[in-house]
């Protein structure tokens, strides 16, 4: 069966059908930051920031009622050069665009229970609209 690709998949496939040169981990996410930034330090000296951003969306039920759901994002960053300015100025209401790979991991609480969580590792950051300065600023 012969399929026709999009100019995205051109891009990325091979010559021959069905194999690819190249796979793609990237999350787009533009919303509001839930919580101020917070600076963390895992064992060892490299710190990180972490904050969540939500998006929402809306759609019609069968009766007719606007149904609004709201998902929430982890964003960590690793990079130490930025990490300062997000401390200080990522605040909970700013619209941010947020760019970067999925990761899953997993990890033991302190009451012994398994968590998973999934986080989107910044990459590329991009003020919106900030709630304390009135507009879009870097």
């Amino acid at each position: 069966m012969l399929m026709r690709l999009n100019p995205i998949a051109k891009r990325i496939a091979s010559p021959a059908i069905g194999s690819v040169r190249t796979v793609v981990n990237k999350a787009t996410i533009v919303g509001r930051v839930g919580q101020d930034a917070q600076l963390g330090t895992p064992s060892g000296d490299r710190n990180f920031v972490q904050f969540s951003v939500a998006t929402s969306e809306s759609y019609k039920d069968k009766e007719g009622n606007i149904v609004k759901t709201t998902h929430w994002h982890r964003i960590v960053s690793w990079n130490q050069k930025l990490n300062p300015f997000l401390a200080q100025r990522v605040k909970k209401g700013d619209l941010v665009y947020v760019e970067g790979p999925v990761h899953y991991r997993s990890y033991t609480a302190k009451d012994g229970t398994e968590k998973h969580l999934t986080e989107i590792a910044l990459r590329n950051f991009q003020y919106l609209f900030s709630k304390e300065h009135g507009a879009g600023h870097q």
